[in-house]
């Protein structure tokens, strides 16, 4: 079966690094899915990130919460996660493109206080309006909170982090902050 253009993904944060490993395992071996990210986040807990066929992610998802049993802290399930999420998920920063240096009219940086919350709110800003998401950290180094960056023409940065904003719990949101037109040097930066 050929991977779709919109994977499914599914995210499993536990209380439990140990757990955790084991939480992998069972979501590997129940269904064929990609594992993208299973590693130890601030502060104390395992975060578990999957990609493949909804079916499949969906399936493995619900192996995942059986093995995590009371050490579950949060899930989420896209079904058409947006195209982007998959590879900046797996990767950290999107792979460089000649278009993305234009892309870079306005840069916005989106902060959560989950890792799940994260996620959610970059796909629903990817699918709002026409942006790029430039780099995503999902809890390592950073106490368990998460973030994004995207780029794109001012309009569209806006609209987008409105999107954002609106898919996941106020109480969630650590901050938005746009940049029109960033500086030469920060624009180096966002390029790595």
């Amino acid at each position: 079966m050929a991977p779709s253009s919109d994977p499914a993904l599914g995210i499993l944060e536990l209380t439990s690094i140990a757990r955790g490993v084991v939480v992998c395992d069972a979501m590997a071996k129940k269904a064929p899915i990609r594992i993208l990210q299973s590693h130890p986040v601030s502060p104390g807990k395992h975060v578990v990130v999957v990609a493949g066929g909804v079916a499949e992610v969906e399936e493995a998802m619900a192996a995942g919460i059986a093995a995590a049993g009371a050490t579950l802290v949060d899930r989420l399930l896209l079904p058409q996660a947006h195209g982007q999420l998959a590879p900046l998920v797996a990767a950290g920063t999107a792979p460089p493109e000649p278009a993305r240096a234009r892309s870079l009219d306005s840069v916005a940086v989106f902060e959560t206080f989950t890792i799940c919350a994260t996620v959610l709110a970059a796909d629903a800003a990817a699918k709002a309006a026409d942006v790029t998401l430039v780099e995503m950290r999902l809890g390592v180094g950073l106490g368990g909170k998460g973030f994004f960056t995207m780029s794109g023409r001012l309009e569209s940065v806006e609209a987008a982090a409105l999107a954002g904003q609106g898919a996941i719990d106020s109480g969630l949101l650590v901050g938005v902050e746009i940049i029109p037109a960033p500086h030469e040097d920060l624009r180096k930066r966002l390029m790595l």
